[in-house]
């Protein structure tokens, strides 16, 4: 019972929750924590982070060891003493090596410090990812926000054209009005009553757009908070100047920091890669014992075994009789007296150069020259494309603006153009036709003048986010 009531409950908070409808900022904050561009740039992160991690270690000593046994059985080295026995035993040996790089004319402390540039350089990656998921977000939110506006305007042109038929109807059915004149508003009707179900049907196409770059779940309910478009604050675009935006941009957007951190890391990459055509010095040092079970043989002497041999002394002889030695027993060394006794160490300094390598090292030094080169060319474009994406930005926005004055003056006038129309349609002296045209027109007009309204926005909204502003509605 506990347990359905727990379901239950969480149930009816998920949907509360999906029934909430989003601003723009808890979309874009949503999107940073779940859209997969960005944890991608995450995980790119933590890889460079670890081995900048790693490569620090580089700064101690390396040390190794190892414990190893066998067993060994015939003519073999007895690795205590070595001599050849002919026997079985079981061996065990342990070593302990160390070794420390003492000079490599930097070539470890400059590696070390090129993958921390790059570990930094991840970390504003990660603020790339964030910026272009937040443009793609506001894009899409605002596209929702157009999409329903127009299926606004598009209902309200169906109620017009539902209430004009009704009244033509009356009109007709009292002879008044010809039957083509009700006819044709029904075609009208049935047109306006198409363009509102396109225009929702974009409306919907934009959430599920807006919730693949949040990666939210598409099986749940989703709706977005509309602010009025008149109520966007938006900057005077003279405030706005492409000169000084890209000033500003140049050094606070992230892919420009990342390029600076890259070729700063390459150069670092570049002098670690001259250290180690270089003669390096090392010291090392270990220690090691070993053991073995095996029993050696106790001998003793035995009594005077005689011989083949015989003496002669004077006229007589006696056999020689020679001592002899038998085997007594067998006795084995202690474990921990055999350790102590094998136990031996070592150590010393290592002076390493290369003589000849194939050029290898020399052409791992002229890459990473090459390579810096490379990374200037990229941070040189990436700066071209910025202020090109910002001039254009400038000039799309100022082509908006007067786009979006231009539909209001045509909103202005095909609305007087549609009320005196409506007037002399009322009154005979207007056929349906002209009528329905001046009513399209003004329709038309208002979508044109909503969507440039919106683009001008977004426009504006780009510009202030190179200006460092952020996005916000």
């Amino acid at each position: 019972m506990r347990y359905r009531l727990i379901v239950f409950i969480v149930l009816c908070a998920l949907q509360s929750y999906g029934q909430n409808k989003w601003s723009l900022q808890q979309c874009v904050e949503y999107a940073i924590k779940n859209n997969v561009s960005v944890k991608q740039s995450d995980v790119q992160a933590r890889l460079t982070r670890l081995s900048a991690s790693q490569s620090q270690m580089t700064l101690y000593p390396n040390v190794t060891g190892g414990v190893n046994a066998g067993y060994q059985r015939g003519l073999t080295e007895d690795p205590t003493t070595g001599t050849l026995v002919s026997s079985s035993f079981i061996s065990g040996s342990a070593n302990l090596q160390a070794s420390y790089n003492i000079f490599n004319w930097n070539a470890r402390r400059n590696s070390i410090a090129a993958n921390r540039l790059y570990a930094k350089a991840d970390e504003i990656g990660i603020d790339r990812a964030h910026n272009d998921i937040s443009l793609a977000v506001a894009n899409a939110f605002l596209q929702v926000m157009l999409r329903r506006e127009q299926a606004r305007i598009s209902e309200v042109q169906l109620n017009q054209s539902r209430s004009q038929l009704g009244n033509t109807r009356k009109l007709v059915n009292a002879g008044s009005q010809p039957e083509l004149n009700a006819i044709q508003l029904e075609a009208q009707l049935a047109k306006d009553s198409s363009a509102l179900l396109q225009a929702q049907a974009l409306e919907q196409q934009g959430l599920i757009n807006l919730k693949a770059y949040m990666n939210y779940d598409f099986a749940l309910p989703f709706d977005i908070q509309s602010p009025a478009v008149e109520s966007i604050a938006v900057e005077n675009i003279s405030d706005l100047q492409p000169a000084a935006v890209y000033q500003i941009a140049v050094t606070t957007q992230p892919v420009q920091k990342m390029y600076k951190l890259r070729i700063e890391a390459a150069q670092k990459e570049t002098k670690a890669a001259r250290g180690l055509m270089y003669p390096g010095l090392s010291a090392f040092g270990g220690m090691n014992t070993r053991a073995i079970n095996a029993k050696y043989p106790v001998m003793a002497f035995a009594p005077a075994d005689s011989t083949n041999a015989f003496v002669t002394i004077g006229t007589t002889q006696y056999k020689v009789f020679a001592p002899s030695m038998r085997q007594a027993g067998s006795v084995g060394i202690p474990l921990f007296r055999q350790l102590s006794k094998n136990f031996g160490q070592s150590v010393g300094l290592s002076l390493n150069f290369s003589i000849f390598n194939a050029y290898t090292s020399r052409t791992q030094w002229e890459r990473a020259k090459v390579n810096v080169v490379q990374l200037q060319l990229q941070d040189e474009q990436e700066n071209l494309n910025l202020k090109t994406n910002i001039y254009n930005a400038y000039q799309d926005a100022f082509s908006s603006l007067q786009k979006y004055n231009a539909s209001r003056r045509t909103v202005e006038y095909s609305q007087k153009a549609f009320d005196i129309s409506k007037k002399r349609y009322d009154i005979g002296l207007l056929g349906t036709l002209d009528y329905i045209i001046t009513q399209n027109n003004l329709y038309l007009a208002q979508i044109d003048e909503v969507s440039s309204h919106y683009d001008f926005v977004f426009k504006m909204k780009v510009l202030e986010f190179y200006k460092g502003q952020g996005i916000k509605l």
